[in-house]
């Protein structure tokens, strides 16, 4: 096995489960090294068993932030080769419930937590010349009911990635955008339905997790996937065209490339495809029947 000092460096945020675990532990495989982050240490302590390196890092907090910058620069020796941005909280509730106290504090976990990061460790990702990965969702695209304040999230981090790349571009940093589908996880199971005790959706609070397929992606397979991707590096140039590079953005996971085909297909294309995936007539019957209407 090659030294630590030549090996590629990863650092991982949210890894306590899920898609964060699976990719911590292919990029192992791949021989990286791996840095696994989550708010509590003792969530992650089977990654340190594992042999990974592993820290505490809240990303809303910038003193956080800054010793994790520190710690990372020194464990690095200055550069760091793929950032890989995963953190992240789901809740479901309607667009009219949503409080501004309830939409900051998951803006600020799944987008302001992930420019912070980006912004303290950016020289060492220069250094290296690396690779930032930003795990979105096909729900950034797509109008799913109840997952609105979430998905405005994913799509900030869209539109966050697309900009960065070109910023980037000149100090030969590449960005990695994951638009992901259903992936077997705890995001489901941990998300929480917010319904006010009068909200025009009351007679769907803990109905809201909609369209669920019986069978999704697994995480293995997902992070096999999205590393793959990660490995393809710079490709080869001609004009400007470029072959064999890895690309900008990956659609990966369950329903995530109907997803992007129906949102080619025009937004009265899209949602009337996914009203009928969630039997959305049923939910609106359900509704207008509690309203008497």
């Amino acid at each position: 096995m090659s030294s630590n000092t030549q090996r590629k460096t990863v650092l991982i945020t949210g890894c306590s489960s899920g898609i964060g675990e699976s990719l911590a532990r292919e990029f192992q495989n791949r021989d990286y090294n791996v840095i696994a982050t989550a708010r509590r240490l003792e969530s992650i302590s089977h990654l340190r068993e594992a042999g990974m390196t592993t820290l505490s890092l809240d990303v809303t907090k910038p003193e956080s932030v800054k010793a994790v910058e520190m710690e990372v620069g020194r464990i690095t020796e200055g550069k760091l080769d793929v950032l890989v941005n995963n953190a992240g909280i789901l809740t479901r509730g309607a667009l009219a419930d949503v409080s501004p106290e309830h939409i900051y504090s998951i803006f600020n976990t799944n987008v302001f937590g992930i420019m912070a990061v980006v912004s303290a460790l950016l020289p060492l990702l220069i250094a290296a010349k690396g690779t930032i990965v930003n795990i979105s969702s096909a729900s950034s695209v797509t109008p799913f009911p109840f997952k609105g304040p979430y998905a405005m999230t994913k799509a900030a981090l869209n539109s966050y990635g697309r900009t960065l790349a070109i910023e980037l571009s000149p100090f030969d940093v590449h960005v990695l955008t994951c638009p992901t589908g259903y992936i077997q996880s705890k995001l489901e199971a941990n998300g929480t339905d917010q319904v006010p005790e009068k909200s025009l959706y009351k007679a769907m609070a803990g109905k809201m997790e909609l369209g669920l397929p019986d069978t999704q992606m697994e995480g293995t397979e997902y992070a096999k996937l999205v590393v793959n991707e990660v490995q393809k590096g710079r490709g080869w140039g001609f004009g400007p065209w470029r072959f064999g590079a890895m690309r900008e953005w990956l659609w990966v996971g369950t329903g995530a490339s109907k997803g992007y085909w129906a949102s080619m297909m025009g937004e009265a294309f899209l949602q009337r495809g996914y009203k009928g995936m969630i039997n959305w007539d049923e939910v609106a019957r359900i509704l207008r029947k509690e309203k008497d209407l």
